[in-house]
């Protein structure tokens, strides 16, 4: 069968006209692009029936089944015919017109085939001689409708997604590695396209970001990953399917089931905005296949749009506000802007950070009111590793970076930091084992304030008290302890140990 609409949508090569095919005979609803429009167009209907396109087409029983469901087959019509006249240039009365009189054709083409002509009974093993059968009997052309037509009567007594998922893969299984196998592969591709067929193979999920994790599993064959055991054996059993046979109809439909749940509009995995954020972020990361997305540029367009509905200066600005001081709110900043994608979600984020760094007043802002020096040193160098760490430019990161790092220059100088603390009442031992643990919590920013820091360790290091006085009411049994405690702090900043 040639490759279905959805396989060529999920690659980002086209846009919607590209799946409006233009129906002129009976037999151009058989057409992949005509089964993925109907598949989209009658999503409901045929969720609700556990029915794929192709079994709506080669049944008359589905037949009667669509006109009963009150307006809609009215509706599908109207719509298609109106997509397909815009897309040709034509009135759309006439296209409407000509749809519903090609219907009516499919309608008597089908009827009169089931009269004259009993489907093949297809019995469990068998799917390979039946197919053989058709092929030795009927023209090439015919082929395709003759085994859909085999295969709905097949499934017209499985009642539900999962027992019509569980003959099919049972007749994947079968086929596998022969030519027939593309039939079960179009098939399978149709019933994965259902929401509520992946319900059924995967079982109930906790949240969108789930379900997407499922199928992005399920189209790399590597389900299940984010499980410890399969939801179901009929998942399990699809996965060995993907995994042992080429299914390109069925890949493609799992690509665009992909983005459709991307483009839906319930949150991720939280209304909370750094959760939904990060979450979002995280499902990019496992799209992403060696240089290439699954689902190409339209996920990506997606979870662009996804975020942009998050990230304005009222959200953002209402989420910081939970900061309790300046340093914190501009970390959260950072934070966001790490998991942020998209150009105009990335301008939005950098605007407000910028607005904090330009501000005259911001290292007053971060360094008075409440909280002792240390703490205000730590938080600081907590900002500059923020800073450090986020994806901002090359150049922003350089100078705001340089801006925080002098602010806590000054600050060491104003407060005199380093003279406060060697002006204690303690020995040189209980000074340097003070001044260690500050290092080690990480109170000076890298490079000249954790030099002077060092310089001021290697002076208590130096004196010829300092084992003594270091190890000074220290009992017996701890000692070992302390010294290897000394030990790790001063190879994590590079200096020789005494002892």
């Amino acid at each position: 069968m040639a490759e279905a609409a959805p396989a060529r949508e999920a690659r980002g090569g086209d846009d919607a006209s590209s799946r409006l095919v233009q129906c002129k005979h009976v037999g151009d609803f058989y057409l992949p692009a005509a089964r993925a429009l109907i598949g989209s167009l009658c999503r409901n209907f045929l969720d609700q029936m556990a029915l794929t396109p192709t079994e709506l087409l080669c049944s008359s029983r589905n037949h009667t089944r669509l006109e009963g469901a009150g307006n809609l087959l009215r509706e599908v019509v109207e719509r298609a015919g109106s997509m397909q006249a815009r897309a040709a240039g034509e009135p759309s009365p006439n296209r409407i017109r000509d749809l519903n009189a090609l219907i009516d054709q499919l309608r008597a083409a089908t009827r009169d085939t089931e009269a004259k002509e009993p489907s093949i009974g297809l019995k469990p093993g068998g799917f390979v001689k039946a197919v053989a059968a058709i092929r030795a009997h009927a023209p090439a052309d015919a082929v395709p409708a003759k085994v859909g037509r085999m295969l709905t009567e097949y499934l017209a007594n499985a009642r539900t997604w999962s027992e019509k998922l569980e003959r099919m893969i049972g007749v994947g299984q079968e086929a596998k590695g022969s030519p027939e196998f593309a039939f079960v592969d179009t098939m399978l591709a149709e019933m994965i396209a259902s929401a509520a067929a992946q319900d059924s193979l995967f079982s109930r999920r906790i949240n969108l970001e789930n379900k997407i994790e499922d199928l992005i599993e399920l189209y790399r064959a590597a389900y299940p990953t984010r499980r410890k055991e399969p939801a179901t054996q009929l998942a399990a059993d699809f996965n060995a399917l993907l995994t042992a046979a080429e299914m390109p109809e069925t890949k493609a439909a799992i690509e665009t089931a992909i983005i459709q749940q991307i483009a839906s509009p319930g949150p991720m995995s939280s209304p909370e905005l750094m959760l939904e954020l990060k979450s979002t972020y995280g499902l990019l990361q496992r799209l992403r296949v060696g240089d290439k997305v699954i689902g190409g540029r339209r996920a990506l367009e997606f979870i662009d749009k996804r975020m942009g509905k998050l990230l304005n200066e009222e959200t953002i600005g209402d989420y910081i506000r939970g900061g309790g001081t300046v340093a914190d709110r501009l970390i959260s900043l950072l934070e966001i802007y790490a998991v942020t994608f998209g150009p105009n979600n990335k301008k939005t984020v950098e605007g407000l950070i910028q607005r904090y760094f330009t501000d005259e007043a911001l290292e007053r802002r971060l360094l008075t009111g409440e909280g002792s020096t240390p703490h205000k040193l730590k938080l600081l160098t907590g900002l500059h590793r923020a800073v450090v760490s986020a994806p901002l430019a090359t150049q922003d990161k350089q100078a705001y970076a340089v801006k925080i790092v002098r602010m806590q220059t000054n600050f060491l100088t104003q407060s005199k930091f380093f003279a406060q603390l060697d002006k204690q009442n303690l020995s040189s031992g209980r000074k340097c084992a003070q001044l260690l643990q500050l290092c080690a919590d990480g109170h000076f920013i890298p490079g000249d304030n954790l030099e002077k820091a060092k310089t001021l360790v290697k002076h208590y290091l130096a004196r010829p008290d300092f084992k003594d006085k270091y190890l000074e009411g220290i009992s017996p049994s701890k000692r070992q302890e302390l010294t290897d405690t000394l030990k790790k702090q001063l190879a994590a900043l590079g200096l020789p140990s005494p002892f």
